[in-house]
């Protein structure tokens, strides 16, 4: 739909709907804690729409919308700003706008006032992602939960609006934000509905007495270390230790990191006196004993080689090593777990279940109603999924994205995004 006959109709609708109208009235800033405190509130809040975002996304230019009705702000939106060659630019909405999207007269204001401002800021196109839930369901009921009633006139509202649905797509990869999430709500006992591999692998942490320490600033170091064993496993590339440190210093106490640690001297005075007792009940066992003596001799050969890894680890880490980790923020009565990676070399500890497992308890410490262990394929299927799944996450599926035209340009510029920049998958994520 071109951007004048998106005009035009808006236009042929509103006339004779002035009263309506005038009961809104656009800014072109708002302020930052006006905005945050108006987004916590709301049913569509997202640690993407806090104004806190837009000062992490550094190399990007930020700016706050709203729209006020009789002096109460009912719309409100953080816009993130890409500035390109010739004075154009294109702008980003993240988990945004929050309003009312049932409200047919709200969302035709605001993307009417929307356009007209971004037009003016010689944008090319506004890329929205609202933070609309079309399904939440449990893994086992994916097949029974119908469409949220509300979503047709959502669509329809934003199409009427000019809004260009990107599809509901299912590969992470086809939009910026995951339009699947794995989402772990409040309930008492949590830890009880974890699956029984999740549970065997708890014990596993537990048995090897690995450490849990909550960091603020001083965990960045650490955790990027993690995060680049995490790439090199995977073939990816992560954030840095700057970025981390920026998300820590804006989010201040609403942010953690957890790191899980491998408490080396003290696992290996254990196998060592496990190694003794192990050749003293093989030395007093009868020899008629057979099985006995095979279970034995077979502990014998494991303790050995406990021993000498940890003697390996004790010779390049010292007294204990971090082996895996976790970053989480929180914002309003959600949290978000944004990065987690783990040292490879330290998978038989199964050290990433006790950093989710961590990052959910630290989230209900706070009073979040749910912490979201982010994004998965919309199949269900692969790697994400298959371990996210042990914690008994609701799944949202959410509603997807949206471009707004603002130039003619837009067609050519979209389709190189897709080419290009959403295959890079730009630093908006």
């Amino acid at each position: 739909m071109g951007n004048w006959f998106c005009e035009a109709l808006l236009l042929y609708y509103f006339e004779g709907k002035e009263c309506l109208v005038n009961m809104y009235k656009f800014l072109n800033e708002v302020d930052a804690s006006r905005h945050d405190a108006f987004v916590k509130n709301n049913p569509l809040c997202n640690l993407l729409q806090s104004s806190g975002w837009g000062e992490v996304k550094e190399n990007w230019n930020r700016t706050i919308i709203g729209i006020e009705e009789d002096g109460e702000l009912v719309a409100s939106a953080l816009v993130l700003i890409k500035r390109l060659p010739f004075y154009f630019c294109v702008m980003y909405i993240p988990r945004g706008p929050v309003l009312n999207y049932e409200n047919e007269d709200l969302v035709l204001f605001f993307m009417k006032e929307l356009r007209n401002w971004a037009s003016s800021q010689h944008a090319l196109f506004v890329k929205m992602d609202p933070g609309v839930h079309c399904r939440d369901y449990l893994l086992e009921e994916k097949n029974n939960v119908p469409l949220n009633s509300k979503i047709i006139k959502i669509m329809n509202n934003m199409s009427l609006a000019g809004a260009i649905h990107q599809g509901f797509v299912k590969n992470l990869n086809d939009s910026i934000q995951p339009r699947f999430q794995a989402n772990v709500y409040l309930k008492k006992g949590f830890q009880d509905l974890l699956t029984k591999s999740a549970k065997k692998a708890l014990s596993i942490t537990k048995k090897n007495h690995l450490l849990v320490e909550r960091c603020g600033k001083e965990g960045v170091n650490d955790f990027e270390h993690i995060m680049h064993c995490t790439e090199r496993r995977k073939g990816i590339s992560l954030r840095n230790a700057q970025y981390f440190d920026r998300l820590m210093h804006v989010y201040g106490n609403d942010a953690v990191i957890i790191l899980i640690k491998l408490p080396i001297t003290l696992l290996h005075e254990e196998v060592c006196v496990k190694l003794a007792e192990t050749e003293k009940a093989l030395a007093d066992c009868n020899q008629n004993s057979k099985k006995k003596i095979f279970i034995l001799k077979e502990q014998y050969v494991s303790y050995v080689k406990q021993k000498k890894d940890l003697e390996e680890y004790q010779q390049n880490y010292g007294e204990e090593v971090v082996i895996a980790g976790a970053l989480c923020i929180r914002f309003g009565t959600s949290s978000e777990l944004l990065y987690a990676g783990m040292d490879e070399r330290f998978k038989r500890y199964m050290p990433s279940y006790l950093a989710f497992t961590e990052c959910m308890k630290w989230s209900f410490e706070k009073k979040c109603l749910c912490c979201n262990l982010g994004g998965i394929e919309g199949t269900l299927k692969g790697g994400l999924i298959q371990f996210k799944a042990n914690f008994s996450p609701v799944v949202n599926e959410l509603i997807g994205e949206f471009d707004l035209p603002i130039s003619f340009l837009y067609y050519v510029v979209n389709f190189l995004y897709k080419k290009i920049y959403k295959k890079k998958q730009i630093d908006s994520r």
